[in-house]
């Protein structure tokens, strides 16, 4: 009969692990492991659960980002890993539970505080929409609903589409080398004098930053309803 092993344990969901972590427990042996939407593994008949937190496995304390379910037994080597499942050891504490609105399902939209089916990734003309009336992060279900509208998880038949003109800004870098100076604040002055970007544009490269967006609505000639949007997609005061 199989085993579940976790591994790569941390204390707390957003550590970053310098190295592989802890190693976890090894459950078992029990007939087969179950995993359930994505949010629980279970096993000895329904009587043993663990709970997954994100894309981590939480147990006594600990958050595993690994484990694996195998034949078994534990090598000699794993065998002190070898543990009797504790319930109460695999209640998640409070501050990390997600609301009810998030967990995997057919109603998980992914927004938090919105309850809705999502076809394709968008909301079928005519789904109903709810507000989660666990954690009531909107007023009411309409507040819902325009918060997947602004998220653009709509099909087109509930929400009007405008034509827009949208400028990437993008960084180039040009590199010259081999400058001589007296200082970084001089070797970056004479950088720029050197600069013509007639003579060195075909050396530029794409340096995988983009600082600026601005999107401007097709057929205003005046430009009263242009916006300028951050690499963060925020909207950036004229």
């Amino acid at each position: 009969m199989p085993y579940l092993k976790l591994f790569h344990g941390r204390q707390k969901p957003d550590e970053r692990l310098e190295d592989w972590g802890e190693p976890g427990p090894i459950f078992g042996p029990f007939p087969c492991f179950q995993t359930t939407y994505g949010s629980h593994i279970q096993f000895d008949e329904g009587r043993g659960e663990l709970t997954i937190v994100g894309d981590l496995v939480y147990y006594d304390g600990m958050f595993y980002g690994d484990w694996s379910v195998y034949g078994g037994p534990p090598s000699e080597e794993d065998r002190h890993r070898l543990t009797e499942f504790d319930p109460a050891r695999a209640e998640v504490p409070e501050q990390y539970r997600l609301c009810a609105c998030m967990e995997p399902g057919y109603f998980r939209s992914g927004v938090p505080g919105v309850i809705a089916h999502l076809d394709n990734g968008r909301l079928a003309p005519g789904a109903k929409v709810e507000r989660c009336d666990h954690c009531r992060r909107y007023p009411d279900d309409d507040a819902a609903r325009r918060k997947l509208v602004e998220l653009g998880l709509v099909w087109q038949q509930d929400v009007p589409l405008h034509r827009y003109t949208v400028h990437v800004y993008a960084t180039v870098r040009l590199t010259f080398g081999e400058l001589e100076a007296v200082s970084h604040e001089a070797a970056a002055r004479m950088a720029d004098e050197l600069f013509d970007w007639d003579r060195h544009k075909g050396r530029a490269e794409y340096a995988d930053e983009v600082t600026e967006y601005l999107v401007d609505l097709a057929g205003d000639l005046g430009y009263a309803h242009s916006r300028r949007l951050n690499a963060e997609f925020e909207e950036v005061p004229v």
